[in-house]
This record gives C-alpha cells, structure tokens and sequence, in this order.
C-alpha cells in the first residue's frame, strides 16, 4: 500500500477515535448542560438535538465531515512527514497536540467556541468557563488522537525515538 494513503487512513483512524473516546463522554459529563435543559447556552447559536430534523441531519454529517476534517489535518502532516519521522517521540506528539489544539482550536480563525475570535465575539452566554471546557475537549482529544496515531506508524519499529 502507498505509504501516504496508510498514513491517512492512520490518522483518520485515530481521528475519529478521539472523537468517539473524549468527546461522547465529555458531553455526557461536562458539556451537556450547556447543550440542553432550560439554561443551555448552545442552543442559541448551533444545531441540537433539540431540533430533531435538523439534529437528525447534523448527525448524518457529523462522520462524513470528520473524515474530510482528518483528510485536511494531515494533509499538512504529509507535507513534513520526512521531518516528523526523525523527530523524536515528545517532538512528534507536540507537533501533533499543537497543530489540533492551538492551530484548530485556540488560534482557529472564526468565532467559534473555544478560539480568541470566540471569546471576544460571540454572545455573553458563552462564558470564558465554556471557551475552557471546550478548548479542554480539544486539548484532550489531541493528546488521545496523537497517542493512538503515534502507536500505529511506529508499530513494529525498532528503535523509536523516546523524549
């Protein structure tokens, strides 16, 4: 198999694994106030289960969009994937942690919750507490992401780069 398309296939794996690993459970525990019930914020803003057609039809996008959302991510892997592979174990997962949490949560360039542009233009309901929890949910997803895609592309390799 073409080396690229396994390291795709890798790491939209890995994707959407974090995504059913942190974020199901960070909702159910965390986040799922503010999605429903007489005080939820999200509502005012996004899609929920709420609406059932309209969750219904997020729903059967959700998937399809994290795939092309993990396409796009490591595109740009891709592209310094020579280097990646000599750094070592720590570089690799900082490198990946970085480019999900800061590059497409933090720094992300939309007003969205969880990014700087969010925390100065959306509505005061979204408080700077919500913007944490979910710029938490990004990190954590990162960190589970980066784990399991690391341990997939160097299964089987000797002498892997540790620190």
């Amino acid at each position: 198999m073409n080396p690229k398309i396994k390291i795709t296939i890798q790491f939209i794996f890995s994707h959407l694994s974090a995504y059913i690993l942190v974020s199901i459970p960070y909702f159910q525990l965390i986040m799922k106030d503010y999605y429903e019930g007489e005080n939820a914020v999200f509502p005012l803003f996004l899609i929920t289960a709420n609406d059932g057609a309209a969750w219904s039809r997020a729903m059967t996008w959700l998937f399809p969009a994290l795939i092309i959302q993990g396409i796009l991510m490591v595109s740009f892997l891709l592209v310094i994937w020579d280097w990646f592979c000599t750094q070592t174990f720590g570089k690799q997962m900082f490198v990946l942690v970085w480019m999900r949490t800061v590059l497409g949560g933090f720094a992300a360039i939309s007003p969205s919750v969880g990014s700087l542009e969010g925390m100065v233009f959306l509505i005061p309901e979204v408080s700077i507490s919500i913007h944490l929890y979910v710029i938490f949910e990004i990190f954590l997803q990162s960190l589970v992401q980066a784990g399991i895609f690391l341990t997939l592309v160097n299964r089987g390799k000797p002498n892997v780069k540790v620190g």
